[in-house]
């Protein structure tokens, strides 16, 4: 409980709220060519675009949700080759700014300083975008399971037997999706950072973050369901709440730092 209670005191009184709004921005800027590069990249592959979108389709609010649907598609219609290797550009080089911001956040809650000279700092950084751009898309494998599983259904002479794994299905991409979470920012933990951190180290911190994520998603989402936004923001309103969501997003991110730096600091105290 005191770890609680100085993880939010240090994120309110260091002002980490201020960072996550930085980090917001950042995200929102990235986030549409990012899901193009995606799509594009997968039309390659025997996969359905549209399954992709049905499997983000949970973690962001509806009305966001629509609005980077709409533009998406407008986008890709311009033809995958040139939308790839344009949004393959502009992903990276905005995707390294949220990574930047999010790095010097972690920094600061683990009171790490960047003594890198400026041009190692940035090749770093690129380094570390290129993990994270390379680790999302295994996450592709979730609806391809899905299409797998269908197919062997079909081929089976015994459609009773398998039809109960379309049954749990969903629990199951539940767990899958929860355990590629933790994965995700345990390396997100591990790696951002200027110091080398153990698994250990960070996994309070990844879990915070894996399991927070999700549910702040979802009552964000269930919240701006209800909640019209339309009538404060007109044709902004899907900006506005995508808006909100990132900066919910940077939040759970910050906390589960500073959740994993003070867990660190009453160790030491003990020891």
């Amino acid at each position: 409980m005191k770890i609680t209670k100085q993880m939010l005191v240090r994120f309110f009184g260091e002002r980490f709220y201020d960072q996550a709004a930085q980090t917001a921005y950042y995200l929102l800027l990235s986030a549409i060519p990012f899901i193009i590069f995606m799509l594009s990249l997968i039309s390659f592959f025997p996969i359905d675009q549209q399954a992709i979108l049905d499997f983000a389709r949970p973690y962001a609010p509806g009305e966001s949700f629509d609005l980077i649907e709409e533009n998406v598609n407008a986008v890709l219609s311009a033809g995958k080759g040139q939308v790839l290797s344009l949004s393959l550009v502009s992903t990276f080089w905005l995707s390294s700014m949220a990574v930047q911001s999010l790095g010097r956040s972690l920094n600061d809650a683990n009171g790490i300083e960047r003594d890198l000279p400026f041009w190692k700092g940035l090749l770093r950084d690129f380094g570390v975008t290129l993990i994270f751009m390379i680790m999302v898309p295994l996450s592709l494998v979730i609806p391809l399971l899905e299409k797998v599983l269908r197919w062997i259904v079909a081929q089976s002479d015994t459609i009773e037997h398998w039809s109960g794994w379309l049954d749990i299905w969903p629990a199951a991409q539940w767990g899958i999706g929860s355990l590629f979470l933790l994965l995700f920012f345990i390396a997100f933990y591990k790696i951002l950072p200027n110091e080398r951190q153990t698994v250990r180290f960070v996994l309070p911190g990844a879990i915070f973050a894996a399991l927070g994520w999700q549910v702040v998603s979802w009552l964000f989402g269930t919240y701006a369901s209800a909640f019209s936004y339309t009538r404060l923001y007109g044709q902004l309103s899907g900006i506005i709440v995508l808006v909100l969501w990132f900066y919910l997003t940077a939040v759970v991110i910050l906390l589960g730092g500073l959740l994993n730096a003070e867990k660190a600091r009453k160790e030491e105290r003990t020891h």
